[in-house]
């Protein structure tokens, strides 16, 4: 079966820990990244292509929402 490739974008480090360790549970998930901010982010989206992003909506700067409304359709 296909992996399942996920990114963790949360601007708090002890929330992104506790969606990690949840994940291990599930070995069709794969983390392939995780990020603190809305520009590190789109970056590392673009890079992963990533399937399942876990976004939190408010963020300091830019909203999850900006990072949606930032990334191209594929």
């Amino acid at each position: 079966m296909k992996k399942i490739k996920v990114i963790i974008v949360d601007d708090e480090r002890l929330s992104r820990e506790e969606l990690k360790n949840a994940l291990k549970a599930y070995e069709d998930f794969v983390l392939v990244g995780e990020a603190e901010n809305a520009d590190d982010a789109r970056d590392l989206i673009e890079s992963e292509m990533p399937d399942l992003i876990f976004l939190d909506i408010q963020m300091p700067e830019k909203s999850g929402f900006d990072l949606l409304e930032s990334l191209e359709p594929v």
